[in-house]
């Protein structure tokens, strides 16, 4: 069986000489240079060290086009703009424009090379292809989910719906859609974080575990001071866990849930779910002075308290 899932994201162009160059100021990762069908990840980060989002940027030669976080474009552009005085750079918004499509499991390398023509077996997370035909880009996924990311322009929709979901592929590879709440569910088992809830201008890029998108070499960005500062003298304040919760029922993450040890507030909740393999789950965030993985925990509720457990990321049985 292959795995599909529809993945919310907007997309943004950034046009002009100085376009990498102007990314490379603001983000974490080393963006430049950054050759034509080249991709990268990085974070852009407040004078803080906060998240503002992490794009995906793919160098198209003429211009750049990226990924950022669903219904985020707006605050990456004016994040970016605040910074944008002297520099040849035209960014707009593409949002709304494209489509990601995940493909994950065994045949998703087979699947993609078997549609579209192209030799996906041999591709790295640092490049990614263009169709020969109605230009869609194909990468590599390159979180704990492999998978084979499909961005295609809207325009191009009902050819590439109609390829992609033929009767004779869903036969043969027995496609199967996942759904939002079932996508939430692997990505918390695996631990990877989400825009919004474990990323934000409340977290850093270290506490997240983005730590691979972080350069420590390439010199000056927004943000790069305090991120250092943190990395050098060990000074990451807190650290994304897994929960374990010991209980029959799911608090409701309507309300904020916190984390106790010792009777002393010690963290917070992000995300929760109810897995079939380790039951009722949680990412949140542990302050590194109570982080203590044989230590007992609390989770706080309206309704009270529930025993919990803290595990490293992605969970195991």
């Amino acid at each position: 069986m292959l795995n599909f899932y529809r993945l919310p994201q907007d997309y943004l162009k950034f046009s002009g000489n100085d376009r990498l160059d102007l990314i490379n100021r603001l983000s974490t990762n080393q963006v430049i240079p950054l050759d034509k069908f080249s991709c990268v990840k990085t974070v852009l980060t407040s004078d803080k060290g906060r998240i503002i989002d992490l794009l995906t940027l793919y160098n198209l030669g003429d211009f750049v086009f990226a990924a950022c976080s669903f219904n985020n474009a707006k605050a990456v552009l004016e994040h970016l703009d605040k910074y944008t005085i002297m520099d040849d750079f035209t960014p707009a918004d593409l949002s709304g424009t494209h489509k990601t499509i995940l493909f994950f499991g065994d045949k998703a390398v087979e699947f993609i090379s078997g549609v579209t023509g192209c030799n996906v077996s041999g591709l790295k997370e640092s490049h990614f292809l263009v169709t020969n035909t109605h230009d869609a880009v194909i990468s590599l996924n390159d979180n704990s989910i492999d998978g084979i990311e499909f961005i295609y322009s809207i325009n191009d929709k009902d050819y590439w719906e109609n390829l992609l979901f033929s009767d004779e592929n869903i036969s043969e590879y027995g496609l199967q859609e996942v759904s939002g709440p079932d996508y939430d569910i692997k990505r918390i088992e695996l631990g990877i974080p989400a825009f919004g809830k474990e990323m934000s201008e409340l977290t850093n890029p270290l506490e997240c575990g983005l730590n691979k998108y972080v350069s420590f070499t390439k010199g000056c960005y927004i943000g790069q001071e305090v991120i250092a500062r943190l990395d050098a003298y060990d000074k990451i304040s807190k650290h994304m866990v897994g929960i374990k919760i010991n209980s029959a029922t799911l608090p409701d993450m309507d309300e904020q849930l916190k984390l106790t040890t010792e009777g002393k507030e010690c963290g917070f909740v992000t995300s929760i779910t109810d897995s079939e393999k380790y039951g009722f789950i949680a990412l949140g965030f542990v302050k590194t002075i109570f982080l203590v993985f044989s230590k007992e925990y609390k989770l706080k509720y309206k309704e009270g308290m529930l025993d919990c457990s803290i595990k490293k990321l992605p969970f195991t049985t």
